[in-house]
């Protein structure tokens, strides 16, 4: 269960806070007041009066001009690739009967995305008028970033009182992966790229006739050959060669303590990359390909639309623009292997979203998966470690048909280990520890 937010108790303070000022303000002006009566002053009881009147009116203008905004945001992409750029238009309509005397607006977004045109605006804000922000920015990036929401700010003419308030609409943009783009990898053998014949007998494609031969007692009635039967009096069936292996599925971690809090980041963004990479490639070969991870997808805990907050410091504001719910989700993400031409995109798609997780682990991953993971497309763990338990998890996958290939994400001193580990189960491995590499793979090497 998540403990409360520390930004929630600060914006309860700053509301004890607030209340405690206007308590204070009332009484001192209760005591003036008395003071005016025991000393039987007009002129300061008038002056009392004068300054309540005058602080209620700030207090209630300042108050009523924020309420009636209206904001519209349009992005001209929805989905870009890194370095690309995305324009967006805002326009804040104040569809109240009064003017609001001064209005300073402005549209957050991610701060480091460089950015070309003004995002904020000081404007006169007339009743049935509106206000345009354009500009543009340039995505940096893989994620699923948020635009928005506009934050405004204003006041009463005095300089008494100041609010802020957030509009309600917040809008996305997806920045997929990069990919690298390799010549050649067949995931399957050591030869080029197609389907291959394989020693360990899955299960029967009856598609792919091998032999006849005479019945023996056990064998399926759906598998006799009748014609051979009318030929030679006798009863004969076919047999079937075993299916082939071809694609894959790209099994990524993204589980927190797979990786070292020092290089985390990029050796995570490394590991989106390599699934990218080859999930593009293998459609771009005509196999089957799909994805099995235990991140986080940020689309889950996107708010498109929230209920506008108000604030009377720019600081608790700001906070309130960062936070995030957090996705309590523990099951797989999945993209069903299959062939499509579509199938590459939908992984990408996916992955631009994916964030570190701290559910499953990858044995775990693995296990929760393997009623679904079909026995004619090779494993493809994509990690940053490897581990006595996740060594013999695949060695089990192994033992019961699955071909696996890891792919070992910039481990350092620790890839002697991972070696040693598959080694001992009979499973290949290859260790990603730049881009660079990924171009190198060649059929030759697996």
């Amino acid at each position: 269960m998540r403990s409360e937010s520390p930004h929630k108790a600060e914006r309860g303070d700053e509301a004890q806070r607030a209340w405690k000022r206007s308590l204070t303000v009332l009484g001192a002006a209760a005591a003036a007041v008395a003071v005016a009566f025991l000393i039987q002053s007009p002129y300061m009881a008038f002056g009392v009066y004068a300054f309540l009147l005058l602080v209620i009116t700030a207090y209630v203008s300042s108050s009523a001009w924020l309420a009636g905004l209206e904001c519209e945001r349009a992005a001209d992409r929805e989905q870009v690739w890194q370095g690309e750029d995305v324009g967006v238009t805002v326009r804040v309509t104040n569809r109240r009967g009064w003017p609001i005397p001064w209005i300073f607006i402005e549209d957050d977004h991610p701060a480091d995305f460089p950015r070309k045109g003004p995002n904020k605006r000081l404007a006169i804000l007339m009743p049935g008028r509106s206000v345009t922000l354009q500009y543009k920015l340039t995505c940096p990036r893989r994620g699923y970033h948020r635009i928005g929401p506009v934050l405004y700010e204003s006041g009463d003419l005095f300089g008494l009182h100041k609010r802020f308030r957030t509009g309600e609409t917040r809008d996305y943009v997806s920045v997929l992966p990069t990919i690298a783009y390799i010549e050649t990898f067949n995931v399957a053998a050591r030869r080029p790229q197609g389907p291959v014949r394989i020693t360990n007998r899955i299960y029967a494609d009856p598609t792919r006739i091998n032999n006849i031969r005479e019945y023996v007692p056990g064998d399926p009635m759906n598998t006799i050959h009748w014609k051979a039967t009318a030929r030679t009096g006798e009863l004969h069936v076919k047999t079937f060669e075993p299916t082939s292996i071809s694609g894959g599925t790209l099994i990524l971690d993204l589980h927190e303590d797979s990786y070292v809090p020092e290089k985390r980041e990029s050796r995570m963004e490394l590991a989106v990359t390599t699934a990218a990479s080859i999930a593009y490639l293998l459609q771009m070969s005509g196999e089957q390909v799909g994805l099995l991870t235990n991140a986080r997808d940020a689309a889950e805990v996107a708010r498109y639309e929230a209920a506008s907050v108000s604030a009377q410091n720019r600081f608790v504001m700001d906070e309130m623009l960062q936070e995030e719910e957090e996705s309590t989700r523990i099951s797989p993400l999945t993209v069903t292997t299959c062939r499509g031409t579509e199938q590459a995109q939908k992984i990408i798609e996916n992955l631009a979203r994916v964030l570190p997780g701290h559910g499953l682990d990858l044995s775990a991953l693995i296990m929760a998966g393997f009623i679904t993971l079909p026995r004619d497309a090779t494993l493809l763990p994509v990690t940053g470690q490897v581990t006595d338990r996740l060594a013999l998890t695949l060695g089990m996958m192994k033992q019961s048909g699955f071909n696996v290939s890891v792919f070992l994400i910039d481990a350092g001193t620790g890839y002697d280990q991972a070696a040693s580990l598959l080694a001992a189960q009979n499973i290949h491995l290859f260790h990603i520890e730049t881009e660079r590499h990924l171009h190198e793979i060649s059929p030759q090497k697996i």
